[in-house]
């Protein structure tokens, strides 16, 4: 049976849990805990964080899952709890400093999400995809991503490494969807302009 459930959809497997099946969750979570973790690591600071946010993630979904409306995609709605559960958390943390609170409700002019006169001209050269697998780049490819606000990491990985469309990215973030265009648009300009340095085959 547990067999047979792996072939299930993540729908399927929803509806299964919200009829009182917990294996059918664990096989939920068993499919999209790293995914989950690695977009949370694009918050979580210290990176070690990163495991009590996807497991808060996954118990608060567990908890909700009945609120999940059928017809729509599971991974969306995933992706939109862990998000909030890392704002969350990155909130009660910098709570223990005013100065941080402070710069964290301000936000950076840079991660606002406006179009500025840059964005609309055209790439000239947009990321392969391929780019996040080669593995001779890792350790650069992470050090660029680290220097990218934390909602522009998280817009790479969903669009490269979970193969997420800018609609659904959007919906995740409550962004436009022009904004999300933005981010990426800005994202891979400036992983190209560090990475370049040191490759020219990009």
């Amino acid at each position: 049976m547990i067999y047979q459930m792996h072939k299930h959809t993540d729908e399927e497997l929803v509806e299964l849990t919200k009829d009182g099946d917990n294996q059918a969750f664990n096989i939920l979570t068993e499919r999209h805990v790293d995914h989950i973790y690695n977009f949370v690591r694009q918050y979580a600071n210290p990176k070690e964080d990163a495991d009590d946010i996807t497991q808060d993630a996954f118990l608060k979904a567990w908890k909700h899952i009945k609120s999940f409306k059928k017809g729509k995609k599971f991974t969306t709605w995933l992706f939109t709890i862990a998000r909030n559960s890392a704002l969350d958390h990155i909130k009660k943390r910098r709570a223990f400093s005013f100065s941080q609170m402070d710069s964290f409700s301000g936000g950076d002019l840079d991660n606002t999400g406006d179009v500025s006169f840059t964005d609309t001209l055209k790439d000239p050269e947009p990321l392969s995809p391929e780019i996040f697998e080669r593995k001779e780049l890792a350790i650069e490819l992470t050090k660029a991503m680290e220097t990218l606000p934390e909602d522009w990491r998280a817009v790479l990985v969903m669009h490269y490494t979970d193969d997420m469309t800018f609609e659904e990215i959007a919906t995740v973030i409550s962004r436009p969807m022009n904004t999300v265009k933005s981010w990426h648009h800005r994202a891979i300009r400036k992983i190209r302009d560090i990475l370049i340095l040191h490759h020219n085959d990009l």
